[in-house]
């Protein structure tokens, strides 16, 4: 990442700063609004009191036009000196000398409107008069003036607030459009960067992944083929049976091929040679079957093929060629070697699963190998019984 400006900044400490100057100001905006309806709020409860006074100074005067009216005047007037209360309380964005100044005040004027309306109780309307023309409305005055003071320094208040609250949006979204068309210019030449970057670095991860592609590959195959031979071994030959199984085996054969006379080659000429010999036995098993036969090597000198879609026919031509083919002489380390092979051939059908076709052709094989070798024989149900033919 390279370095902006001569401080040395990173394009991320730009838009963090940008950022927390963003939130700065709208939160200086958002509170400034607050500030200012809170104002507007206690003007407007300053000019509810003041209105309220008022009220409650010619409320009294009710008693003179009608004598019977006392207790409807108290009542009334109770109300609204409870409501002058809540005003008062509500005042809370104002300093607690200044409410406490209006408390104050609003007390010595109710004193002096409580005397003067006891004076109207007991019909001394004269001095009520001259009472009020003497304290109360020079009372009422001097309040008047200082709620309608009050109440234009909260206005004056609410206009500041809304005058820099429209100040501080207009520079929060000068520096907003002026922070991201820098940052969109910083982020497009980033880009193509990234995005060479990015290239190269898919290419490394697709090589990586024909790799390892490759080596899955390659541990599949070593796990289901034969290391010698490279044919498919037991695992596999267990899966196709399985496989088989789904449609009931159906025209499938196994035959299980077992070398004879195996063992004086690993003995005389030694293991190497008897390697030889197994994979020269897997080539021609393989030239021996069919294309879509498979030929499994289980372990040793032995070996099987799976037959799909045969009937017994078919498994017998193939046996026969096993037969023949494995019994040519090999050439091993320079010597003729003669083996021969046993094979045991079970036909599905019946029910039967592929462990039981296993079991069915290694019977047959095992009937081979006490008779003369170097033959097959056939254990086909449901007749379940043993067919031995020597190879001539």
């Amino acid at each position: 990442m390279r370095k902006v400006g001569k401080l040395g900044w990173r394009w991320p400490r730009v838009l963090a700063l940008a950022v927390v100057l963003l939130g700065g100001v709208t939160f200086a905006n958002v509170y400034l609004h607050g500030r200012s309806q809170s104002q507007e709020a206690t003007r407007s409860h300053l000019s509810e009191l003041n209105m309220l006074l008022h009220e409650e100074s010619s409320l009294q005067w009710k008693t003179v036009a009608d004598r019977n009216t006392p207790v409807t005047v108290a009542r009334e007037l109770g109300e609204i000196r409870s409501r002058e209360r809540d005003i008062v309380d509500a005042l809370g964005d104002l300093d607690a000398a200044t409410v406490q100044q209006i408390e104050d005040s609003v007390s010595a004027y109710h004193a002096v409107l409580d005397t003067e309306l006891g004076m109207l109780g007991v019909g001394k309307i004269a001095e009520a008069r001259a009472l009020e023309k003497r304290q109360t409305e020079p009372q009422f005055g001097r309040l008047n003036a200082q709620l309608r003071s009050i109440e234009q320094q909260a206005a004056d208040a609410a206009a500041l607030a809304n005058t820099i609250a429209d100040l501080s949006l207009a520079v929060a979204m000068t520096l907003a459009v002026t922070t991201i068309g820098w940052l969109l210019y910083r982020f497009e030449r980033e880009h193509r960067l990234t995005t060479k970057a990015n290239e190269e670095m898919l290419e490394q991860q697709q090589i990586a992944l024909d790799t390892l592609a490759e080596h899955e590959a390659l541990i599949r195959h070593q796990a289901s083929h034969d290391p010698l031979t490279g044919l498919p071994n037991r695992r596999m030959l267990t899966e196709l049976l399985e496989a088989g199984e789904d449609g009931e085996l159906a025209d499938q054969a196994l035959l299980l091929v077992d070398l004879d006379n195996f063992k004086p080659v690993n003995d005389q000429l030694g293991h190497a040679a008897g390697d030889d010999l197994l994979i020269g036995v897997a080539g021609r098993l393989l030239a021996a079957v069919r294309g879509d036969d498979t030929v499994v090597r289980l372990g040793g000198d032995e070996f099987a093929v799976v037959i799909a879609g045969g009937d017994a026919g078919v498994a017998v031509r193939v046996a026969e060629r096993i037969v023949a083919a494995v019994g040519e002489p090999f050439e091993i380390a320079g010597t003729e070697v003669r083996v021969g092979a046993s094979v045991g051939v079970a036909i599905s059908g019946g029910g039967r699963d592929g462990g039981q076709l296993l079991r069915d052709a290694d019977m047959a094989m095992y009937q081979v190998k006490q008779g003369t070798k170097g033959g097959f024989a056939v254990y086909k149900e449901p007749t379940v019984r043993l067919v031995h033919q020597a190879v001539r």
